[in-house]
């Protein structure tokens, strides 16, 4: 059984957790990715879908040990519950990310009409992916309600461990032990056409990052955009036992509030409203003087939020800071609980300031 919470609209906080029974799911496309985490693999193997049902599945064109096997695991779940010639596959390539986008913009006409639901799993899939997969789904069928799936995972690193390392080796604010993440150091910064935005201000810029784990790629998107007002967005992970990991962001990330002009709040990684207000709060208050620019480096929820406050203002930049590489070793370990979100379609998105329907 899946535990399955509803994200709602700004009116209702608090995600409402329902339980799903694995029956047959109303979806009639589902996009996921083979992705190296136990997560990825949750929703689509524990999940009924009907004989009229699509799958897009992305693949990794990765040199990771161990790809392979994991890509065949996904296909034969896959060729157990759809039809064959319902099946459609592209790939994110490590060395040429952007081509991703047009591998699905192609994809999407091929797929017979439905009248169902589409679901977009993002529990695999990076953070450019997300953005790009919501953008070209959202614009092919914009009447259309759209379903988030997120499974989050049970064990995240670093570790409680080596959060209390790092603690200790703190000297005068500075950071001495740097706890190693699943993403490797950093490659570029990668701007994608489509979200591009408008650049107005003559240079005067800010940009807000969901700060995260991976200080490395946030302080490579700082120098790249060179911002002059940085906004940090603090991860709030959901129970009690995990709030260290709040102050294992700030700690890692707070020389950074001294290097320029500075904010810092503090939001869900889960419930994506709390992203969207913050990011309206000090839009209103800066738009009119600077250029802003969003790099989403936490959770992939606040990544969905990323893309729906660029939906709504599309003259705002994103950036997506890439690695070289990945250690699977570091990736989130087991399964922990799946939720659902559910979106308006495109062309009511904003009627009465609603962006996520009540579940």
């Amino acid at each position: 059984m899946i535990c399955l919470g509803i994200t709602t609209v700004a009116i209702k906080k608090n995600p409402s957790i329902h339980c799903y029974d694995s029956k047959e799911s109303s979806c009639e496309l589902l996009i996921l990715a083979a992705g190296f985490e136990d997560r990825a693999f949750e929703f689509i193997s524990k999940t009924k879908f009907s004989s009229k049902a699509n799958c897009i599945l992305v693949r990794f064109d990765f040199d990771i040990k161990g790809n392979k096997d994991i890509q065949l695991k996904f296909e034969q779940q896959i060729d157990s519950k759809f039809s064959k010639d319902r099946v459609f596959r592209i790939e994110i390539n490590q060395s040429a990310p952007q081509l991703f986008e047009k591998q699905l913009k192609d994809v999407l006409p091929k797929i017979s009409p439905f009248s169902g639901e589409t679901w977009i799993d993002i529990s695999g899939l990076p953070t450019h992916a997300i953005c790009s997969t919501l953008r070209l789904s959202r614009n092919y069928f914009p009447k259309r309600e759209q379903v988030i799936v997120y499974t989050s995972a049970k064990n995240y690193f670093p570790t409680y461990d080596e959060y209390q390392k790092l603690k200790s080796s703190l000297s005068n604010g500075v950071v001495e032990f740097l706890p190693p993440t699943m993403a490797l150091e950093m490659s570029e910064v990668l701007m994608l056409e489509g979200f591009s935005g408008h650049r107005s201000k003559e240079g005067v810029s800010c940009l807000a990052v969901f700060a995260g784990y991976d200080v490395d790629r946030s302080s490579g998107v700082i120098e790249s955009i060179n911002p002059s007002t940085l906004l940090l967005l603090y991860g709030a992970p959901g129970g009690n036992d995990i709030e260290w990991r709040l102050d294992l962001s700030k700690n890692l990330h707070r020389r950074f509030e001294s290097t320029r002009k500075a904010a810092s709040e503090v939001v869900s990684t889960l419930n994506p409203q709390e992203s969207i207000d913050i990011l309206e709060e000090y839009y209103e208050c800066l738009f009119e003087d600077y250029d802003f620019t969003i790099s989403p480096v936490c959770s992939k929820m606040q990544t969905v939020a990323t893309y729906l406050f660029w939906e709504k203002y599309k003259e705002v930049q994103l950036v997506f800071p890439m690695p070289i590489g990945y250690s699977i070793d570091r990736s989130p370990q087991g399964v922990g609980e799946t939720y659902l979100t559910y979106l308006h379609p495109k062309n009511v998105l904003f009627r009465n300031n609603e962006i996520l329907s009540i579940g």
